[in-house]
């Protein structure tokens, strides 16, 4: 696992709760699936590649572009594939990488965001695994509430979902015109590490191509949607050892886009049922998160993993249903 720190970037206008920083990636990853990419493209998809995700008033971290997908947005040709997972599995190997097992590697590099102060403000994360199981049901499987540990309870309410969910006339109050094919506004709340509550919408954009062949992809670009008033808030105990939550302070600077594209059976032989996911997360630290310690850098990796293996499995046994 590299870890390295990333240049500066540019100047611009209990263990459960460990587990859930990425309660956007598994949430939304099924939310309202879209239909083929649009000949004018995936707008939010394009802007967090092009201008990147603001983490403070003054500083936006751009984002890399997808690994396995080209420019024109279409799967890379089996031999690029090829090559990105021989650097990704180092020496370990490709096909210890692809492997179908719970426990087969997972590329994790996680790189530091400063900003020309040299002060680290930010993460940007990336995840690379494979899943033995279709793109359908990577997509549309209740298995991805796995990933990082976000699950429905057993007292939670059928439709929590859309009690959660914007309402139009709100989004009609913000000069918001939602397409209902392709995007999706959800109130997110969610613990990280015992310290910190984020609180806000999250603006869903998602894109697929599901025909069947090589050049199946789903395409999700998300973020805290700065047009609502999002936030974070400390953790604290009270005098009697309640947990409860401080003064709210504004929060932008959480966003990211994960894609998922076919394995080629130039490498996975007999089993055609084999998925590239990619999630690229960019999340703003601010200094009163942990007093400067740097502990999202060594948390997350460790929950990644355990949450990936947990994906796997759930989505082994649906895949197995399936046949």
């Amino acid at each position: 696992m590299l870890d390295r720190k990333r240049p500066n970037c540019s100047k611009r206008p209990s263990r459960q709760r460990m587990r859930s920083l990425a309660l956007v990636l598994a949430n939304i990853v099924i939310a309202h699936a879209g239909s083929v990419l649009a000949d004018d493209g995936n707008a939010l998809f394009d802007q967090m590649l092009k201008d990147g995700i603001p983490l403070t008033d003054d500083s936006v971290a751009p984002l890399p572009a997808p690994t396995f997908l080209d420019p024109s947005g279409e799967p890379v040709v089996a031999k690029e594939v090829e090559s990105q997972l021989q650097k990704l599995s180092r020496a370990g190997g490709i096909q210890r990488f692809v492997r179908d097992s719970a426990v087969a590697p997972i590329a994790i590099d996680m790189d530091s965001i400063s900003n020309s102060d040299d002060q680290r403000i930010g993460h940007l994360l990336d995840v690379t695994f494979v899943v033995h199981a279709s793109i359908d049901l990577v997509q549309d499987s209740d298995a991805l509430n796995s990933l990082l540990g976000v699950r429905k309870t057993d007292d939670q309410p059928d439709d929590v979902g859309a009690a959660n969910q914007v309402s139009e006339e709100e989004l009609t109050k913000l000069g918001i015109s939602l397409d209902g094919e392709t995007e999706s506004f959800g109130r997110v709340s969610f613990p990280l590490l015992d310290r910190v509550m984020v609180e806000g919408v999250i603006h869903a954009e998602t894109h697929r191509h599901l025909e069947g062949d090589s050049g199946d992809f789903v395409t999700v670009a998300w973020h805290l949607d700065p047009r609502f008033e999002n936030s974070w808030s400390p953790i604290e105990r009270n005098d009697l050892g309640k947990e409860v939550t401080g003064d709210s302070k504004p929060y932008q600077g959480l966003g990211g886009v994960i894609t998922a594209t076919r394995l080629p059976a130039e490498i996975t032989g007999e089993d055609a049922d084999a998925t590239i996911v990619q999630a690229r997360l960019v999340v703003h630290e601010p200094v009163d998160w942990f007093g400067g310690r740097n502990q999202l850098r060594s948390k997350l990796p460790l929950i990644i993993q355990d949450r990936v293996r947990d994906l796997r499995r759930k989505l082994a046994e649906v895949h197995d249903a399936s046949r």
